[in-house]
Formats: structure tokens, sequence, C-alpha cells
């Protein structure tokens, strides 16, 4: 299982970090600098918005067919059916439901096309992450590290094209290419899939309602981290008068949090059904849980190092439009990168337990803190505001399921392991810090200086080996 995850996880970042950066930057970026604040800013509250919802459309299904057939594998050609026909009847009411919010919004005619857009990309793109998730609850790890990023490479082609072959581009073009990327992709993973299952559709209701009330448990875990990481940029656009400007500023930040946010998202990807392995067969899970949480905490203080220091610079080079409050809200925001990635291993470890009860308790708790604070700081302190909100609401999960996970697995946490991350954390701010301020050279040669340091750090101190005992 080790050698396993070492090897699909390597592969993993390696594709993505090839194409998801080149998507964000040059295609997602770009978009919003050829469309403007404002009406970026307005997609990026009528995403999230619909993101809400997202509860419905998954209804814990990913979650609970990864912990489920990962230990089950047998059982596919049964469930693969009955989850097609919940589905659909779950698209149905999702698209219902969105519907009936926005109107209770008052949102203006003119956003409906945009929206009827972005309903049908979460619906391809929710059938798209279910289908990649048999292949990893089946094994076929490797099949689904080059499907991780197949969607993204085809919006770079097809947006790419819009964006700088024809010169036509428009935020409602945006949302077409991204939905002609997704339905691609789908068609796609039905053709490798169907290799390994008959696919079939079920519309049993007694067996849906079955489905549906054991992935329950999941899709409240859904919902809640769903509230708590995606309400900023709803409340942004609804606090405030400002033309959704707030709101784009947010997006600009949080476009590139989202994006490092992936990195620990392709963790769980693998983490998720190994775990759920691990503890059907009741193995122990801490040789996989500190390997997987050493090359994080490598990963994500390099990232939160470089972009506190270096949020001006950044900025400034993908967007026209960027001032200090763009670097401002960015840097605060990629602090927070550093909770969201960890706690993707433990989340991960906890959900494959499938014991959710205090685990939901932590994000309901993460909910009222973020929305107070968002109440609190945005009206004042307006994008800035919302990016702190973030950064205290994810220290707060993270510590809270750190304390859950040692305390359900008996993880072997000990001076070592703590007074190494410390160091590693300290160490590459402090880097960070004197490169920047002290090295009067190219910025961006700056940062690749800092990166090769750092990971010699790392992989001296053994948080780079993928060692068999926690570091």
């Amino acid at each position: 299982m080790q050698k396993e995850f070492r090897n699909n996880i390597i592969l993993l970042l390696v594709i993505n970090f090839v194409i998801k950066p080149f998507y964000v930057l040059g295609i997602d970026a770009q978009v919003q600098n050829a469309v403007g604040e404002s009406e970026y800013g307005m997609y990026f509250a009528l995403f999230n918005f619909c993101f809400l919802f997202q509860i419905i459309l998954d209804f814990g299904i990913q979650n609970y067919n990864s912990q489920y057939i990962s230990s089950n594998r047998d059982e596919i050609s049964l469930m693969l059916p009955i989850v097609l026909g919940a589905k659909i009847i779950l698209i149905i009411l999702f698209a219902f439901m969105v519907s009936i919010g926005a109107l209770l919004m008052s949102y203006p005619l003119e956003y409906f096309i945009l929206l009827g857009l972005i309903v049908m990309v979460m619906v391809f793109q929710s059938l798209f992450i279910y289908l990649r998730s048999n292949f990893s609850a089946l094994g076929f790890f490797r099949m689904e590290t080059w499907f991780s990023a197949f969607d993204k490479f085809l919006m770079i082609l097809v947006i790419g094209y819009l964006l700088y072959v024809s010169k036509n581009i428009s935020i409602t073009l945006f949302a077409a290419g991204q939905l002609f990327a997704l339905v691609i992709s789908v068609i796609v993973a039905v053709f490798f899939l169907r290799k390994k299952v008959v696919f079939k559709i079920n519309f049993n209701l007694g067996k849906i309602k079955t489905l549906l009330t054991k992935s329950f448990p999941f899709a409240i875990v859904f919902l809640l981290m769903t509230l708590y990481t995606r309400m900023d940029g709803v409340m942004l656009e609804y606090i405030l008068d400002d033309n959704a400007r707030a709101a784009g500023v947010y997006a600009a930040g949080f476009r590139l949090l989202d994006a490092a946010n992936m990195i620990g998202y392709l963790f769980a990807l693998l983490l998720l059904p190994m775990f759920a392995n691990l503890i059907g067969e009741k193995k122990d899970v801490n040789t996989l849980t500190f390997s997987a949480a050493s090359l994080l905490i490598t990963i994500a203080s390099l990232i939160s190092a470089i972009c506190w220091f270096y949020s001006s610079e950044i900025m400034n080079l993908i967007y026209i439009q960027a001032d200090n409050t763009y670097s401002e809200v960015f840097r605060v925001l990629m602090l927070s990168f550093w909770a969201m990635a960890l706690s993707y291993v433990f989340g991960s470890l906890i959900t494959a337990s499938g014991k959710l009860r205090i685990f939901n308790m932590i994000f309901v708790v993460g909910i009222i803190i973020n929305w107070t604070l968002n109440l609190m700081l945005i009206p004042e302190k307006g994008a800035y505001g919302a990016a702190v909100a973030t950064l205290v609401t994810q220290f707060f999960v993270f510590l809270s399921q750190l304390i859950l996970a040692r305390k359900m697995f008996d993880l072997h946490f000990n001076f070592t392991f703590f007074s190494k991350s410390l160091t590693i954390v300290g160490t590459y701010f402090a880097l960070s810090y004197l490169m920047h301020q002290y090295l009067a050279m190219n910025w961006f040669l700056e940062i690749i200086i800092i990166t090769i340091i750092s990971l010699a750090i790392s992989f001296f101190m053994g948080f780079l080996r993928l060692s068999l005992k926690p570091a």
C-alpha cells in the first residue's frame, strides 16, 4: 500500500502540476482579465451559489461509493445501476432547487442563461467525478491518475481557442466551453469504465432509497464543507453594493487557493479508498497517514511561504487590474492553504471509517465561525475580511480533525514529528523572507532557489522519503 501510494501520488502530482496551473493561470485568470472584475465576479458569485446546492447533486454518493466499493469490489455491478438511477433523479431535483433559490434571491433575468450553463457544468462535473471514483475504488489508481486532469486538458483546448485564437470570449462562452469539455470527459470515462463493468440504469425506488440512506452521512459532510468554504463569495456579493467588485477581488485570490487545494484533493482521491481498505482489513493506518502528512507539510509550507512574501509579484503577473487589495487578500487566503491541505489527510481517514457524527459537528461549528466572522468583517473590510474569516475557520477545522483522528486511530504523534514540522514551517518562511528582502535578482529565480533549498531541507529531515515510520 505504501509503495502504491508513493508511485501514484508522484504521477498524479506531475500530471496535475503540468496541466492545472496552465488552466488556472493561462485560461481562467485570463478570462477574468478579458471580461473584467464585475462580470467575472458575477460568475463567481453564481457558481458559488449553485455550489451550495451541490449536496443534492452528489448526496454523499461519491465518498460512500469510494468507501464501500474499496472494501467490496465485487459489488460494483450491482451498485452502479442504482447509483445512475439515483443520479438522474438528483439532477432533476438539483436543477429545480437552484431555480427556486435563484428566484428567492431575486437574481435579474439576464443571470439565468449563465446560471443554466453553470447548472449543467456542475451536473456533468458530478458525473465525471463519480465515474472516476470507480477507478480508484476498484484499485485502478493509474487510470484515475490519468483522468484526474483530463477535463482541464480539454478546457485548455476549447476555451484557449476562444481566448487566444478567435479572441471571442465572454463569460457565457467561458461556461459553455467548460460544459463542452465535461460532456466529452464523461463520454470518454464511460467508454473506459465499460471495460470493467456493464452500464445499466436501475430506477428501483426501494434500492435508491437504501442507497441514499447509506450515503446520507457523507452528504452531510459534503454540505457542511461546502457551506464553510463557499459562502464567502456569495456573502460578498450579497452584503456589499459594489457591483460585485469585492467578489471579483476575492475570486482572484481564491482561484489560486482552489488550484493549490487540488493538491490536497488529489491526495484524498488516493487516500480515501486506501484508508477504507486498510480499515476494512483491520490494518494499521499510521504509516500511510504520516507519509501523506509529511509530504503535504512540505508542499503546503513551501507554497504558503512563497505566496505570503511574493503576493504582489504573483498578483501583478496574473491580473492586469491588480492592486494592494489583491495581494493582501491573496496572502491571507494562501496562509489558510496549509490547514486545508492537511485537513485532506485526516479528513479522508475519518471519512473512510464511516464514523461521521463528531466529524459533522466540527463542520457545524466551522460554519458558525465562518458565517459570524463574515458578517462582522465583510461590511468594513470587504474581501480582506472574508479572507480572514476563511483563515480562522480552516485552522479550527484542521486542528479539530487532527485531535479527532488521533483519538479514533491511536495515531502515534511524537515530539520529533511535531518539532520537525515546526522547523520546516519556520525555516521555509524565514528563507522566503530573507530571499525576498535581501536578494536582488529576478523574483521568479528567487522562488526557484527557495524551492530547491526547501526541498533539500525536507529530504534531509526525512519528510520526502516516505519512510515506513513517522518522521
